[in-house]
């Protein structure tokens, strides 16, 4: 399965944080399962972090490694995706998230409820 993870599973995951499923862990930790997290949640977090948003010390280079994801680049299609979406979410960056996990066919991992309300296949 590939899997497109959310912000907060980057600050849960090395936390240990038990809001975080035990569905979620064991996808993450299944070796069979790839791992990836979009361009503008990469994003995100470098900003949400350089803010003290989250008290997450490891950069995002040390989670990659760690968690095991590769950053990928956003497709310039995509916002076609995003601009059709229903008007459930505001957020910007979780539109094009779900925008490229439908694009891409990814399995969006979030725990989000909202997120998970639209037309994605996700895992929580």
């Amino acid at each position: 399965m590939r899997l497109l993870l959310d912000t907060q599973i980057l600050v849960w995951i090395p936390l240990g944080d038990r809001r975080i499923s035990n569905r979620a862990v064991d996808a993450i930790r299944f070796s069979d399962n790839s791992l990836h997290v979009s361009a503008p949640v990469a994003f995100e977090f470098a900003d949400l972090q350089r803010r003290g948003r989250f008290p997450v010390e490891e950069s995002l280079d040390s989670l990659a490694e760690l968690i095991g994801f590769s950053v990928i680049d956003f497709p310039a299609e995509a916002w076609r995706v995003a601009e059709a979406l229903p008007n459930i979410h505001r957020d910007p960056v979780d539109r094009m998230m779900i925008a490229h996990a439908i694009l891409g066919g990814f399995t969006l991992v979030t725990a989000d409820r909202t997120i998970r309300s639209y037309p994605v296949r996700s895992l929580w």
